[in-house]
């Protein structure tokens, strides 16, 4: 029986898009093509793993100076690209917790800007807690980070349902023991733990 949810928090708490800090800076093909790159992903990746974020930085001066001005341009500006809360995102906590449930959060994000998203959806505060990727040096998909979440909040997999909009992090979750749910929007959310019993008919 599920009695327990873990958020995930980009693009299901907050609106993130890399791309809004460079448009209006950098010329449009220059923005598809950075965010578009191999090369964006990887160090996104690294800073949601616990790479200082002034480490990235030097790292692309050393190595792909090429990229440098969009990525100064990303970091001076990234509060830009975390627009507000996914609609809808925290009415589905809220009634979570009105049902009683105990409700999570576990983001891939660096720890040094973490409160950009606390900031844009203030439901992240009335989570029991968050696991945040850069503050433990662990990423999804890593299966690690999963067995962290459920120990550090005393959960078990079984009776716990992770939410997340990338399906790779789901396929992992699933792995490691737990139900999934595969976010594309609110209204499917509500609908889909209703049909799981964590939330009361409407």
């Amino acid at each position: 029986m599920l009695s327990a949810v873990i958020f995930d928090v980009a693009n299901v708490l907050v609106d993130w898009e890399p791309s809004r800090p460079l448009r209006g800076v950098l010329p449009d093909a220059d923005v598809d093509a950075f965010v578009g790159s191999r090369a964006f992903w990887d160090l996104n990746a690294e800073a949601d793993a616990g790479l200082p974020l002034a480490e990235v930085r030097a790292r692309v001066a050393a190595d792909l100076p090429a990229l440098l001005p969009a990525v100064d341009t990303y970091l001076a500006r990234f509060p830009l690209s975390v627009a507000g809360p996914i609609p809808g995102s925290a009415e589905v906590v809220d009634a979570l917790l009105d049902a009683g449930v105990p409700v999570y959060g576990l983001s891939n994000w660096s720890s040094e800007n973490f409160h950009v998203a606390r900031a844009a959806n203030p439901a992240i505060d009335r989570l029991a807690g968050v696991v945040v990727s850069g503050d433990v040096g662990l990423a999804k998909p890593d299966e690690a980070i999963f067995r962290l979440t459920l120990d550090r909040f005393g959960l078990d997999a079984a009776s716990t349902v992770m939410i997340d909009d990338t399906p790779l992090n789901l396929d992992a979750a699933a792995r490691v023991g737990l139900a999934t749910l595969h976010f594309t929007g609110a209204d499917r959310l509500r609908t889909d733990l209703l049909s799981l019993g964590l939330l009361p008919p409407q």
